[in-house]
């Protein structure tokens, strides 16, 4: 039994994107993973066997900017594959495709100006190591991880996902879609015509409001629970 509690959970994942840099890059970062084991399959387009019943992928990664059909990918790993996970590689620039997008039910978004951190971060978050998980030791020894029913016992338990805090301030909300948008202190501070020490007193406010303790993990919690887009008064 040792043996079994020191195995780690692994999942498949399947990088689709027409860049070899990024594919490349993205299995760089992932295999710095300590708490998951990432198994991960590059492809330059989506391939008709990537659903089938047994073999398909635990998650997709879609890189928005190469794949244009992006929308019908979406929908057809949705009808197909309905417990994997899907996140979009975005640009910033992005913002009507990921509109359209997350209403076809992707799970999150990777923006290419995020650090490596962030981006290991959103992917562990799919199947996070603090939810049970079953294993099963077989007769060779080898232990098999239900990721695909854990994957729905979490889509059944997030089904409403917790509101965002009341008490955060418009200015608030404000300084969190900047942040999205992967602008540092100094570029907030420019855009909303404040001193870098006024966006410094708003950032902890807001770690301290929505429970996170850097800037990484507001980012990777805007993503899993729907910060709400809103129409901000960002003037200059």
């Amino acid at each position: 039994m040792t043996g079994v509690a020191a195995v780690l959970p692994s999942i498949t994942l399947a990088v689709i994107s027409r860049q070899y840099l990024v594919r490349l890059g993205l299995q760089s970062i992932l295999e710095r993973s300590e708490t998951i084991r990432i198994v991960m399959h590059p492809y330059q387009r989506m391939m008709p066997d990537m659903l089938l019943t047994e073999e398909r992928p635990d998650a997709f990664v879609l890189d928005l900017e190469t794949n244009r059909d992006a929308i019908d990918t979406i929908r057809q790993i949705r009808e197909s594959a309905p417990t994997s996970k899907i996140v979009l590689l975005s640009g910033p620039e992005d913002g009507p495709r990921l509109h359209e997008s997350f209403a076809c039910g992707v799970d999150g978004v990777i923006l290419t100006i995020q650090p490596p951190e962030v981006v290991l971060a959103v992917i562990e978050s799919l199947y996070a190591p603090a939810h049970h998980y079953d294993a099963q030791v077989e007769h060779n020894g080898v232990v098999r991880v239900d990721l695909k029913g854990m994957s729905q016992r979490k889509i059944d338990s997030a089904a409403q996902p917790p509101p965002w805090p009341d008490a955060l301030t418009q200015r608030e909300q404000e300084v969190i879609q900047l942040v999205r948008q992967g602008l540092s202190n100094k570029e907030i501070a420019y855009q909303l015509s404040i001193s870098d020490s006024t966006v410094r007193h708003h950032m902890t406010s807001i770690f301290d409001k929505v429970g996170v303790s850097n800037r990484q993990k507001l980012l990777v919690h805007c993503h899993q629970f729907r910060f709400p887009d809103l129409q901000p008064s960002m003037s200059r």
